[in-house]
């Protein structure tokens, strides 16, 4: 009976091994209207947080709005990792402005699954914008359905759908692709701005001034044309930051916008809103007439580069010993420059343990001092500058290990990862050695990628399935 028990065990905890590991293969965004998250990767949203390098995981909970994400985190999935996204006013987000009647959404899946459905929903009329998104903000019957037959999807895909006729202004609408074999569906909402109905309005969104960074006082920004053919140099159109205040991110887009209302006969720049085009504060769109040969409109960032950094950090070891609970990180540093140095150390969760600074002149020896310093793996940050503000910036990473403990191990996770099999021992970011189990479980050693951390030791949710945690 215990015999079978265990193989009954195995067998149930390997079923959940190839769920967990299909879930993570399947990951998409809406590419247009371009979904919140996207925005963020393409760098229209700021302060994101972790979205912005992964706009294509918000998973979470299947079948909303019975079940799924809490109220409060329904654009985050109630991924924890993704909050910033559940933050909600009227300005927070880009919007894009789309019209009643027929809307195309795209998704674009960066790792295609078998699918279900795929549902939307739009914001209620007089919905309130600065509260966080809940199941009361959304008309919860779906304005468009799509049976996914249980079939994989394209890596690009499109459903034709209807956008009601009773709202306008500032709305959100939420995409749920619900996968067909796993209990997860993937959230993506979109800020949208609907202007009127989808009759053919007179303007077309060939381009966007994005707000992407501060500009200096000689920095060109320029807005280059295109067309089927390629681009139009004769239409392109500049304009050159003049002071410090014009070149903040939300100023220097509308001097552009303003700068091409002025010079252009066929183009107009800004925020369109029942028929008028008036440049503002933060991101503009670039519009043509409906027919217009014009079929995009790129903004170029034309900026002096400050001297490129060069320099060597060497003589970093992979692992320095705690003595007296004091651990000393010594390294040494070359360039043919005068250099600004600073080094600081963060351990495993990117805390600041500690940092000290130097100038660089030919050769350079520094060392870090950690006091109470405790077994783990941490990052050594270094980055040097120069006199005509150029950065450059290493990082090493390196293993403080007690060697009074029973820290033998095999690799540093997950270095090796291929090789893993029963009885490897690694050393985990936690400072900890874990050893694989043995078969049938060694296979779980072996499945690690940043998006799906289930099995990392000390630290996925489900590495006690896979890890035996043996010093310290």
């Amino acid at each position: 009976m215990k015999q079978t028990l265990q193989t009954t065990l195995a067998f149930g905890c390997l079923a959940a091994s190839t769920l967990l590991s299909q879930t993570a293969l399947a990951h998409g965004y809406i590419s247009q209207p371009a979904s919140r998250s996207q925005q963020c990767a393409l760098g229209a949203n700021t302060g994101c947080g972790a979205i912005q390098w992964e706009p294509q995981s918000v998973e979470g909970p299947d079948r909303f709005p019975e079940t799924g994400p809490a109220d409060g985190e329904i654009a985050s999935a109630g991924v924890s990792h993704f909050s910033e996204l559940n933050t909600q006013t009227a300005t927070r987000w880009t919007k894009t402005t789309v019209q009643t009647g027929s809307i195309d959404i795209s998704w674009h899946f960066t790792a295609n699954h078998s699918s279900r459905d795929f549902r939307y929903f739009l914001t209620k009329p007089g919905w309130n914008p600065n509260q966080p998104l809940e199941r009361a903000s959304f008309d919860l019957d779906p304005f468009c359905v799509v049976d996914g037959n249980n079939e994989r999807p394209p890596v690009d895909l499109t459903h034709e759908c209807y956008l009601p006729e009773n709202r306008s202004g500032y709305h959100v609408l939420l995409g749920v692709w619900d996968v067909g074999d796993t209990v997860n569906s993937f959230y993506q909402v979109v800020d949208i701005v609907i202007d009127g109905d989808n009759t053919g309005p007179s303007w077309t969104d060939v381009g966007d001034i994005h707000p992407s960074t501060d500009l200096n006082p000689g920095d060109v920004v320029r807005a280059r044309v295109f067309d089927d053919v390629g681009e139009m140099p004769e239409l392109a159109i500049a304009w050159t930051v003049d002071t410090p205040a014009n070149g903040d991110s939300q100023v220097w887009p509308q001097k552009l916008a303003e700068t091409i209302n002025a010079d252009s006969t066929q183009l107009r720049a800004g925020v369109l809103n029942n028929g008028t085009i008036t440049p503002a504060p933060g991101r503009n769109d670039v519009f043509v007439e409906a027919g217009s040969a014009i079929t995009r409109v790129e903004t170029e960032i034309v900026t002096d580069e400050p001297e490129p950094v060069d320099f060597s950090l060497n003589g970093v070891m992979d692992r320095y010993e705690i003595v007296d609970g004091r651990a000393e990180v010594d390294f040494n540093l070359t360039s043919r420059q005068t250099l600004t140095i600073t080094a600081e150390l963060f351990d495993a969760d990117n805390n600041r343990i500690t940092g000290t600074q130097g100038t660089l002149n030919t050769s350079l020896d520094l060392g870090l001092t950690v006091e109470n310093a405790q077994p783990g793996t941490y990052s050594l940050v270094v980055v040097a500058e120069n006199e005509n503000g150029g950065t450059a910036q290493q990082t090493r990473t390196l293993n403080l290990v007690d060697p009074n403990a029973d820290q033998e191990y095999d690799f540093v996770y997950p270095k090796g990862l291929e090789s893993y099999e029963g009885g490897t021992r690694v050393l985990a970011r936690d400072g900890a050695v874990y050893e694989c189990k043995p078969f049938p479980y060694e296979g779980w050693c072996r499945v690690y990628s940043d998006a799906s951390p289930h099995y990392e030791p000390g630290y996925g949710s489900n590495w006690e399935d896979a890890w035996i945690r043996v010093a310290p």
